[in-house]
């Protein structure tokens, strides 16, 4: 098929960019049954893919198996259980375990679960790699394009409209997260709201920290190069996406709080970005009900980069009219 990305800024300039990169939902024994397959795939291929892209564009997205620790967690009957139904590793650490492998991690957390086969990615290496690679394959990108209206006849879909013209095409996948729902303005029950989240990174002096560190819902991502990466607010604000000196106060008592060296240390850099939230437990990868043509990849909330490859091979299945089985909602 004939492929052209359209976007209204750069590629993957959004919640991509701006995401932790965590190759693993938070606490993954949480896992529903209509997201596993979607996070199981992602899991197994990330590895390949971030490989691929490294031989082939000369970038690297930095996919790394740094493990994670989950601090004073009191779900280990959980913990166990996935371990054991999905032949995981899961270990049990006291305060000693965990200074032996974190040593500047705070002494207040008496235990943890040690999961070492959790992986990361570098989500801005991720999405220079991944452009590169489909320039590589002379795919068309359409940046700077804003779609204004989708063009239907007949309940078939037949292009777009965007601010720079028409560009006609016999299938249309929205896969444009939290603004997917003001596209589709046709009368359609598409759950899917921004979720504004604010970040901090740290660049301390010397290796502070090896492991991807968890706790609650917040989190510390230590990068290749010796960055910090705290993360992440959850804020129901609507469309505004900008930082606040709030989520800088409250993300600077996260990252002191689980590693206190970082006290020491200013962060470099705040930003936000607008997730696309639903109340469901699964994105929409599915047909539009009533308009022939129309595919919806949207709505994946925190795990966007996770899903990204079980989610772009489903929707490349129901194009091609290949049958696929799925738990995955669709839209009324």
């Amino acid at each position: 098929l004939k492929v052209g990305l359209i976007e209204k800024n750069t590629l993957g300039s959004q919640a991509t960019w701006a995401a932790g990169g965590i190759l693993s939902t938070l606490k993954p024994w949480h896992v529903n049954a209509s997201t596993k397959a979607l996070v199981d795939e992602g899991r197994t291929h990330f590895p390949i893919l971030a490989e691929q892209l490294k031989q082939t564009t000369g970038i690297d997205p930095e996919y790394i198996q740094s493990g994670m620790l989950v601090m004073d967690c009191d779900e280990k009957q959980q913990a166990l259980q996935w371990a054991n139904e999905e032949n995981e590793i899961v270990e049990q650490l006291d305060l000693t375990n965990i200074q032996t492998k974190e040593a500047a991690l705070s002494k207040r957390f008496q235990q943890a679960f040690y999961l070492p086969t959790i992986a990361q990615v570098r989500p801005p290496k991720l999405v220079q790699a991944l452009r590169q690679s489909l320039l590589q394959k002379q795919i068309t990108i359409f940046e700077n394009t804003s779609v204004t209206q989708l063009k239907i006849k007949n309940n078939k879909i037949l292009g777009v409209e965007t601010n720079n013209k028409v560009l006609y095409a016999n299938n249309i996948v929205l896969c444009s997260g939290a603004w997917t729902k003001n596209l589709l303005k046709q009368k359609v029950n598409v759950d899917i709201e921004p979720v504004r989240g604010q970040m901090l990174l740290y660049k301390p002096t010397n290796t502070l920290l090896k492991h991807i560190i968890l706790h609650n819902n917040t989190y510390l991502i230590p990068r290749q190069d010796g960055h910090i990466l705290c993360g992440s607010t959850l804020e129901h604000v609507g469309f505004e996406n900008k930082v606040t000196p709030e989520a800088r106060l409250e993300l600077l008592n996260i990252a002191q709080k689980l590693l206190p060296e970082l006290a020491h240390h200013d962060p470099i850099k705040q930003w936000s970005s607008l997730r696309p939230g639903t109340q469901q437990d699964a994105p929409y990868i599915c047909k539009h009900p009533h308009i022939n043509g129309l595919y919806l990849n949207a709505g994946h909330y925190r795990y966007g980069i996770l899903m990204s490859i079980a989610s772009a091979r489903m929707v490349t299945e129901m194009m091609t009219k290949s049958q696929i089985s799925s738990q995955i909602p669709t839209i009324a």
